[in-house]
Formats: C-alpha cells, structure tokens, sequence
C-alpha cells in the first residue's frame, strides 16, 4: 500500500477494454498551407513563425489550432515590443511625480505567463511534447568513416622515452 492509497496495477496486468496510448510521431509538412505572419510583426517574430511552420510541430498543428498558434505569436510580439520599452526605462514617474516600476514590465510579465500556459497546450516545449505523446522523429546520424583521431599532446615526450 502506497502512501496515499493503493498503487496502481502493473498495465499487463490491466484487465478490460482500455486502449493503449501509443506515442504518435510527428513527421512530415502540415496536412494545409499555413497563413503568412503578420505584417504588423517585429521581424523576429516573422522568422519565428516561418520557422514554427517549416519544425516538425507543424505537422501536429491542425487546423483548429491556427486561432491558438496566431494568438501565441501575437503574444511573444507584445511581449518583445514591451521588453524594448522595459530595457530602455525600467522605473517611470508616476501621476504625481514619485519613480514607479514600469507598466510595461507587468505586462511582459503576465505576458509570459500566458505565453508559457499556451505553449505547454501548443506543445511547444519538450515536457509539454512528452506529456501528450508526440515524439520528434530525429535523423540518425551515421558515422561517415572512422573517427579522426587527435594527435596526442604527448606524443613527443613518449618518443624520446622509448
């Protein structure tokens, strides 16, 4: 007996109809053409979205996920542009006149926050991507020939030995 109850049985030992979660992995483009980034966008956030659709994440996006996926890069947009402020001017004057942190920093704050909840759904975060079951396919890479071998430093040292 397990500390907070009774341990879970051994799942060969499983009896009924429960179907068995087995990873799917993810390979291949998107199933559709995916829509172009914003131009409204900081050109990092252009290449981040170019480079979302061409990840193997792609092909696991549908395409009910696109509203989620926009709103995501919509986020690490607002969240750039508010650390740009941030960085320049961390304490602002308030209304009458006393130093104060930056609204802005609240923002990206909570920015981040929304932005860490959405990727964790989106599956964009190795944790996220085992929780759900999808494992990235990785080519294997094949050794092109024997491994080089490096001179050892001490090469000459064990010739004048001999």
């Amino acid at each position: 007996m397990g500390r907070r109850g009774p341990l879970p049985k051994d799942p060969e030992a499983l009896l009924g109809h429960r179907a068995k979660a087995r990873p799917q992995p993810a390979s291949g483009p998107a199933a559709f053409r995916p829509p172009r980034a914003s131009a409204e966008w900081l050109p990092a956030t252009r290449a981040a979205w170019r480079a979302f659709w061409a990840s193997d994440m792609a092909a696991v996006a549908s395409a009910v996920d696109l509203p989620a996926i926009g709103r995501l890069f919509a986020m690490y947009d607002q969240h750039a542009r508010a650390m740009e402020v941030v960085g320049k001017a961390l304490v602002v004057r308030g209304s009458t006149g006393q130093i104060r942190a930056n609204p802005l920093a609240d923002l990206a704050l909570k920015l981040e926050g929304s932005i860490g909840r959405l990727e964790g759904e989106l599956g964009l975060t190795p944790a996220a991507r085992q929780r759900m079951g999808i494992r990235l396919v990785q080519p294997v890479r094949q050794p092109t020939a024997a491994p080089e071998t490096k001179v050892s430093r001490y090469a000459h040292l064990r010739e004048v030995a001999s």
